[in-house]
């Protein structure tokens, strides 16, 4: 309001002329020059310039939210001869009503601030201002000034005559808020020298003092200052009540002394505490008390004899002596807070509750005694939320004297804090439990400084140490200084900056700095060792040695930066320059000699320089950098970076525009350029890539690549148009490879608008495949009709010769996007997809049916391969989500084989049905080798997958003609998610089983050990995978899913026969497999039915047989045969896994086992064996070592069909042929057939598990018949 008038009236004299047009020039001077950033002053009908009463009928003030204060009906009766004088001497300034809306909110200057210091000035105004009179009719606060509406009126007067004056001013709140008003009458007389002051300011309980003070009921509140009486014994009455009680009162006195000294005194007391919360009644008691008195020297001198300030919990007491120019003569304080030990909760101002348990400080200073000062405080039990100390001490001592007759001080404080605790983990973590330190002082009249000579602050493990002289008290204030910092483990601050750091740091800092204007000139350095920051690359740069240096100076013209560098391992940066605002001339340089320092895959070296000249508005950036042999891990990259790579970039800035005028790349075989205009209201930018030899690229990349695009305009409307030529390209996928061969050619043209991709135009072109994409564009579509070819499907499948097309259009109408694409091709290929899907491709409503040959996989399951007929006919109606798929596929005559299974599913049939997010299966077909398998039940689409399927067996012959043939029967069932955790179980019958024992091993040959195939073309590769010859890296720790329990049965009550090396064993019996895929818990056996052993027609009875599973699915044999020939017990004991048993020999007594097996063959001891013996004895080693294959008894015995065909030779040379078969599946026959042509037939019915009938028929007539009962033990 001052600022206003003061320039108004100073521009009257100069507008003499504009009486008649005040609005026009006067007006407009006004408003431009009152208005500035985040102010703009309106006035509206601004009258009567040079009269003595000028008027204005509405002046505003508004902030960049709007208007504040306004002002109406101002009326200004003003002198103008005063401004003559260079005094404005205004009798009455009024208005009609004042609306102060709300405080003003500060301009937020979003600039950095200018490099350039600005020296400290006093503001400079045109004439002084007097005001007499000030009135408003109506004043008008918003609820946000003082925390609730106002409205209240003003009044007031003051008069200056013949060496008397007075005053009257009266506020009174009009509103229908709490009642207040403040009335001031005042008057002096220089004769009399009376002084009459009479102050009443009341407020009703609500009102704004109580509300702002925040006391406890928000009470009624009156202060009154009442006193009259000459200077020379001047008294006036204080009182301060609330809620109409008294809270303090007292008097103030004012006299003369007979020496002509002034005299002052002022005694205050009583209960203050009910304006308080009731918490800090602790603090304050019932009585409290502040009295203090002294006396002021003609010649100066300031004397305090009393100062005394007393409540329950504090107890402070002093007095002070001031000569002339202000040095102390003598002072002394003492006081204590808190009694009893009880912690005292203080009256503070902040959110946080503080308390203090105990408290003492002692000050003391007499220049009588001596120039020594001293100070001692301590305090115990400091508690507030956010920190507690256990206890803190400050010691301090000086000299207070005048040196050389002018007023000096110094000295020293010392201070300790111990149990620091803040709240902060962080923070505690920091600071530690305890800290000391120092600040030494010493100032001197004339000197225009203050010098802080010592500067010290020590924790556990850092520490703190400086200087700093502090001058221009008087003007400008600067400080000059240097210190150092010292931080041994930087981990302490880990948690603080929510980093792991660690390691050990020290800076060091010198020089100047302005505080006004903001000028400083400084040096300085950091050093760190072993630095840590939790970035692995910057860890492993920093675990030596590293240096900061900086130098800089700030000034009016500018910030010249002399040295900003960084050393590092073998990495050294280097910034220098000048910032200014006409203009700054930045460079920088970093050379990092070897960055494997970095750790990981790093490694190479890497150069740069940067310069940057101009303004942010208008400078120009130029970059150029060097890398050689560069490698960061990634191998395309680094077969990139091979040898040398440079970058080089130029661009000019130009407000909101970035002018690209050069950047360009080059490494090994590429070359990639771009320029350019880049600006947000639009961009022109064009950029070309030249890879001459992808090859260069490392792996099976191979061919050349040479593309450019340009874009003009802008995200939301711009257009982009691209071309790129490939020749021979190959990634080492052996079908994307001969898709492009020969020449690959792409074009595109794009237009953007509102957020969307047009394309206009679209091609890729080669021998093989052509795909091409145009658009149109309506006030409310756009469509893209696509068209797709691959000449000659065999390119990829050579089973399907011919054309395969796609052809389709899709249309954008704002809401969705609609398909409709068909595809036809070889191999019954017939497809087609129609429907909408939403723009933020969350739901669709969509259907394909089709039909196509299985076979179209097989280049994608290689080496596996499928054949048959699919159709279907799927929807897809709502969110993107399995459970939204709906349909039918029906597969006919699918067949399907995997090399590395011994046989291969055919002729299967059926469909899959699909809904509510599941698939029902019901699929049945065969297998090779014989027999059907069906499976049925459901599936989940969605993970974790729960299935509910069932396989059943039927009839199902499984071999491998090396081991093993059965026919199986059976069901099995898997229920759970596939995930992990479904439960395999079932049952398994077999029949009509046999295990070979084979001749040699079962191992193969295998490859060379070492062997290493060398730039190995793509198409042998591929057929070594087919054949599974190529390595693989196997997870020892298995999947990451869980495994499946196991719950099957394995029954064979018969008919599991055990053939091979002389073996002849029929087993029964029942397996249990239980635990899980990742440990299978076998339990059970096939247990001896019947058997022999033939050793050169010698037949030995099996006396034991065992088969069993212990955690191989290579079965585990155990037989043992036996002969007694009257001396010795000679047995073969065949035992081990079934792929390659083990044979030893053993007898009763203890033989070799050459002699063992001699007696067992011929009865005979080694010795006395003849030569066909002999070697009837080498023939019988090679068939239990397994070189004798089946042999011709076993090769007529698959010729007739039987199940058991033997001829065995007794101890005197007697020869006997046996043959048996199975007549039903518990009968079974035998015939014997001794030399002498005497015949015996044998028959064994099985009328249980346990019980068995025997009987037999002689050729003489002799029969016999038994019934067993057996059990296994």
């Amino acid at each position: 309001m001052k600022r206003i008038l003061v320039l108004a009236l100073c521009t009257l004299p100069f507008a003499a002329h504009a009486q008649q047009d005040d609005r026009d020039w006067l007006t407009a001077l006004l408003e431009d020059n009152l208005s500035g950033a985040g102010r703009k002053v309106t006035i509206t009908g601004f009258a009567g310039a040079l009269s003595s009463e000028a008027t204005i009928d509405k002046l505003t003030i508004a902030d960049d939210t709007g208007i504040w204060l306004t002002l109406d009906n101002v009326v200004l009766d003003w002198s103008r001869t005063a401004l003559l004088t260079g005094s404005l001497s205004v009798e009455r300034l009024t208005a009609s009503e004042i609306v102060l809306d709300r405080l003003p909110i500060a301009s937020a200057d979003e600039s950095l601030p200018a490099p350039e210091a600005t020296p400290f000035a006093l503001p400079d105004l045109p004439v002084s201002v007097e005001i007499g009179t000030l009135g408003a009719d109506r004043i008008v606060l918003g609820p946000t000034v003082l925390g609730q509406p106002v409205e209240a009126t003003l009044t007031a007067s003051a008069s200056l005559s013949g060496g008397e004056g007075k005053a009257n001013l009266t506020l009174k709140r009009i509103d229908d808020g709490p009642e207040g008003n403040v009335v001031l009458t005042a008057s002096y007389a220089n004769e009399s020298k009376v002084l009459a002051l009479d102050l009443v300011a009341q407020e009703a309980a609500g009102g704004i003092a109580a509300t702002l003070m925040g006391l406890p009921g928000n009470p009624a509140i009156e202060l009154t200052v009442k006193g009259e009486g000459p200077l020379s014994d001047y008294a006036a009455d204080i009182q301060l009540a609330s809620g109409g009680a008294e809270r303090l009162a007292g008097k103030i006195t004012v006299g003369d002394t007979p020496e002509g000294d002034l005299r002052f005194a002022a005694d205050l007391g009583g209960d203050p505490a009910p304006m308080f919360l009731p918490e800090y009644a602790g603090f304050f008691g019932s009585d409290v008390k502040l009295a203090a008195s002294g006396t002021k020297a003609t010649d100066g001198r300031l004397i305090v004899d009393n100062f005394t300030l007393q409540t329950q919990a504090l107890d402070l007491r002093g007095d002070l002596a001031l000569a002339a120019d202000g040095l102390p003569q003598r002072f002394a304080l003492k006081g204590t807070l808190g009694k009893d030990g009880t912690p005292v909760l203080l009256p503070l101002t902040t959110d946080l509750p503080t308390s203090v348990t105990h408290a003492d400080i002692v000050l003391g200073f007499d220049a009588a005694e001596a120039e020594t000062w001293s100070a001692d405080i301590a305090m115990t039990g400091f508690d507030r939320a956010d920190l507690k100390l256990r206890e803190a001490k400050i010691k301090g001592s000086g000299v207070i004297n005048r040196a050389d007759g002018k007023p000096a001080v110094s000295g020293a404080f010392d201070f300790a804090a111990d149990g620091i605790a803040p709240s902060d983990p962080a923070l505690a973590q920091a600071l530690g439990t305890g800290i000391r330190g120092t600040v030494g002082f010493r100032w001197r009249e004339g000197y225009d400084a203050l010098q802080l000579t010592e500067l010290a602050l020590n924790g556990a493990d850092y520490s703190l140490d400086g200087t700093v002289n502090l001058s221009g008290l008087d003007n400008s204030l600067s400080l000059t200084g240097k210190g150092a910092l010292r931080a041994d483990d930087l981990s302490r601050f880990a948690a603080l900056a929510d980093r792991p750091l660690a390691g050990r740091a020290d800076m060091r800092l010198g020089g100047s700095y302005a505080l006004l204007g903001g000028m400083f000139d400084v040096t300085g350095q950091i050093n760190g060792h072993a630095l840590r920051t939790g970035i692995p690359e910057a860890d492993n740069l920093l675990s030596g040695s590293s240096t900061i240096d900086i130098s800089a100076i700030r000034d009016e013209s500018g910030l010249r930066l002399r040295q900003l560098d960084l050393a590092a391992a073998s990495l050294r940066a280097m910034v220098s320059g000048q910032l200014a605002s006409s203009g700054s001339d930045l460079s920088a340089d970093v050379d990092f000699g070897d960055i494997s320092v970095l750790g990981g895959p790093y490694s190479g070296a890497l150069t740069g320089r940067a310069h940057f000249t101009g303004t942010p508005e208008a400078g120009t950036v130029i970059f150029d950098g060097t890398g050689t042999g560069l490698k960061v891990g990634i191998a395309e990259a680094d077969a990139l970076l091979r040898g040398a790579s440079t970058i080089s970039a130029e661009a000019g800035i130009a407000g909101e525009t970035v002018d690209l005028r050069k950047l360009e790349v080059r490494a090994a075989t590429l070359a990639a350029s771009a320029r350019g205009k880049l600006a947000l209201a639009g961009s022109d930018v064009s950029a070309d890539l030249k890879f001459s030899d992808l090859s260069a690229l490392g792996g099976s990349y191979r061919g050349a690549l040479d593309a450019s695009a340009t874009f003009t305009g802008t995200p939301e409307a711009g257009k982009l148009t691209a071309k790129a030529s490939g020749r021979n390209l190959g990634i080492g996928q052996s079908e994307t490879d001969r898709l492009l061969a020969g020449e690959t050619r792409l074009t595109a043209d794009l237009a953007l608008a509102g957020g969307r991709i047009k394309v206009n135009t679209a091609t890729l072109d080669n021998p093989q495949l052509r795909v091409a994409a145009d658009g149109s564009i309506s006030d409310t579509t756009r469509q893209v009709n696509l068209t797709a070819d691959l000449v000659n499907l065999a390119t990829l499948l050579p089973e399907f010769p011919g054309r395969l097309s796609v052809r389709g259009q899709v249309v954008d109408d704002g809401s969705t996007y609609r398909l409709d694409l068909t595809g036809q091709g070889p191999g019954g290929i017939d497809s087609k997809v129609q429907g909408t899907i939403s723009p933020d491709f969350r739901t669709a409503n969509l259907s394909a049916v089709g039909a196509a040959q299985a076979a179209l996989a097989n280049a994608f399951i290689d080496p596996r391969t499928v054949s048959g007929s699919i159709r279907y006919d799927l929807a897809l109606r709502g969110p993107l989500q399995p459970a939204s798929l709906s349909g039918r596929i029906s597969l006919s005559d699918i067949r399907v084989s995997d090399p590395s299974l011994p046989t291969a599913l055919t002729g299967f049939n059926g469909a899959i049905n699909l809904a509510g997010g599941r698939a029902a299966l019901d699929l049945t077909g065969s297998v090779t080798t014989g027999g059907t398998i069906r499976l049925g039940g459901g599936l989940g689409l969605a993970a974790p997958y729960n299935a509910d399927l069932a396989v059943q067996l039927q009839q199902l012959i499984l071999k491998d003609p090396q081991l093993f043939t059965t026919r199986v029967n059976g069901n099995i069932t898997m229920k759970g998610p596939l995930t992990g955790g479904a439960v395999i179980a079932g049952n398994i019958d077999l029949s009509e089983t046999e295990l070979v024992v084979p001749s040699t091993g079962l191992g193969s040959a295998g490859g060379l050990e070492g062997l290493r195939h060398v730039a190995e073309p793509a198409d042998v590769h591929a057929t070594r995978a087919r054949a599974g010859l190529l390595e693989t890296v196997s997870n020892a720790a298995g999947g990451s899913g869980r495994p499946y329990p196991l719950d099957l049965r394995i029954s064979a009550p018969q008919r599991l026969f055990i053939r091979g090396r002389g073996l002849d064993a029929e087993l029964g019996g029942e397996l249990r497999l239980q635990g899980t895929t990742a440990n299978v818990v076998p339990s059970g056996s096939f247990n001896l039915v019947r058997g022999r052993l033939d050793i050169l027609g010698k037949r030995l009875t099996l006396s034991e047989a065992l088969l069993q599973l212990q955690g191989d699915f290579d079965p585990f044999i155990s037989i043992l045969a036996s002969n007694d020939d009257g001396e010795i017990v000679s047995s073969v004991k065949i035992e081990g896994q079934a792929t390659d048993p083990k044979i030893t020999f053993v007898s009763q007594p203890e033989l070799p086992q050459e002699e063992v097996l001699s007696h067992l063959l011929f009865g005979r001891d080694l010795t006395s064996l003849s030569a066909f013996q002999a070697a009837q004895l080498a023939s019988a080693v090679a068939t239990l070592a397994g070189k004798g294959g089946d042999g011709i008894i076993g090769k007529l015995r698959k010729g007739f069909g039987l199940d058991d065909l033997d001829v065995s030779t007794d101890a005197q040379g007697d020869t006997t042929l046996k043959a048996g078969k199975y007549i039903s599946s518990k009968a079974y026959t035998e015939i014997e057939v001794d030399q002498n042509g005497q015949a015996k037939i044998n028959l064994n019915l099985d009328l249980s598990k346990t019980v068995t009938l025997r009987g037999s028929v002689g050729g003489e007539g002799e029969t016999s018949i038994g019934i067993f009962k057996e059990k296994d033990y």
